[in-house]
């Protein structure tokens, strides 16, 4: 089944289209609303952005306008979302929207203004952990709770022009906004560069990701701070390099550069916060390091596992391949959207439950799971559980 979706956004501190992630790079919430349009226009489906973008024109399928222009919409689906500036959807109040199914897609533990001007029937959440905030302190009913992890952009990991790319073990990388733990990031590297010189870290991000004065400089020994480039080029970049590191106190929704890290192979030593329990299995496919980001013991723990896994290249291998396997791709994650679409479209349409297969037993509220594209969904209590198969 296909849809006709809208999908709107009020933000005003960046200007972009799909070109701009492609070229420039930006933040998750951008590169969420850009990507999931692209997948699903890519499974047929007619969408159009409502955006911050420099120019009203298709690109690959998807329809780009400018955000000031809808006065009024009919679709099947409409989605709202906000990620940036005021986080304010106050503006919908002067748009009429007639649409089947209204969606609020949300990036962060704050809860958006406006939002008695839009009554939604699901709000999109990207953990279990961000859809625990929303029901026990946004007092969202459970049921209208609908964990999305986010994906990667496939095509972006696929070398065939490039060619295979070598890996520099030594070579660590911080991606991302500075505040997240680039200075945890820095102290790790000053304890290897003790043992070893030839550690380096490679930052690329910087302030600009989240519409900010870029003023970055560092100094340190063995750093390279290549700032803000396109999604494609750091897809490369990220697969020369050995490890991630991410540690941090900031409760992360989820971390769109965590999932990339490990679709390149780029070994993640993250802080065990936020979402980041649901992404890493850890010394599976990836490495939660405990304690203060902050704390030199953290440091010196996180530096001693990687000299450790350098010494243990077997280990290593094992779990570079499992990490490479565990993202979503955001051709799956359109694949899910839809497929809860559909199940909202039946379920309305014969008024029961009767003609949708669930699966029984929910870990959280023994309530039934909807098995879709990515994985099991509680249809009660909101819970994810990711498919071992994706």
């Amino acid at each position: 089944m296909t849809f006709k979706i809208a999908i709107f956004c009020p933000d005003q501190h960046i200007l972009y289209d799909l070109h701009t992630l492609n070229r420039t790079g930006v933040g998750g919430g951008i590169t969420v609303r850009v990507r999931i349009a692209l997948a699903l226009a890519a499974l047929g489906h007619q969408v159009s952005l409502f955006v911050n973008c420099p120019v009203e024109k298709t690109i690959s399928g998807v329809e780009y306008h400018h955000f000031s222009s809808l006065r009024e919409i009919e679709t099947d689906v409409f989605i709202a979302s906000t990620s940036g500036g005021t986080l304010d959807l106050s503006c919908l109040a002067k748009v009429k929207i007639k649409a089947n199914l209204k969606i609020l897609s949300i990036h962060g533990n704050v809860q958006p203004s406006g939002l008695e001007f839009f009554p939604f029937d699901f709000v999109y959440v990207p953990s279990n952990f961000i859809g625990r905030i929303v029901q026990n302190e946004w007092a969202i009913a459970p049921s209208k709770i609908f964990v999305t992890q986010r994906g990667v952009e496939e095509e972006n990991f696929d070398n065939r022009l490039v060619g295979e790319i070598p890996r520099d073990p030594f070579s660590l990388l911080y991606a991302g906004h500075p505040s997240k733990g680039l200075e945890a990031a820095l102290a790790v590297l000053r304890i290897l560069r003790q043992q070893d010189p030839r550690f380096s870290l490679q930052v690329y991000g910087g302030y600009q990701l989240w519409g900010q004065k870029d003023d970055l400089i560092l100094a340190d020994q063995g750093v390279a701070n290549h700032g803000l480039i396109g999604q494609q080029e750091l897809a490369l970049k990220m697969q020369a390099c050995g490890f991630s590191i991410n540690l941090q106190a900031r409760q992360e929704p989820f971390g769109v550069v965590i999932a990339e890290s490990m679709r390149a192979g780029c070994i993640v030593l993250a802080s065990p916060v936020g979402a980041y329990p649901e992404i890493i299995r850890d010394g599976f496919s990836g490495f939660l390091v405990p304690g203060d980001h902050t704390a030199r013991s953290t440091h010196e723990f996180a530096a001693g596992l990687i000299l450790q896994l350098m010494r243990n290249p077997d280990y290593l291998k094992f779990v570079r391949r499992n990490a490479v396997h565990s993202p979503l791709t955001w051709g799956l994650v359109a694949q899910t959207w839809a497929g809860h679409w559909d199940w909202f479209k039946n379920r309305n349409e014969s008024g029961a439950d009767e003609a949708v297969q669930y699966m029984q037993g929910c870990n959280v509220c023994n309530g039934k799971w909807l098995l879709l594209a990515d994985g099991l969904h509680c249809m009660s209590c909101g819970q994810y559980r990711k498919s071992f198969s994706c």
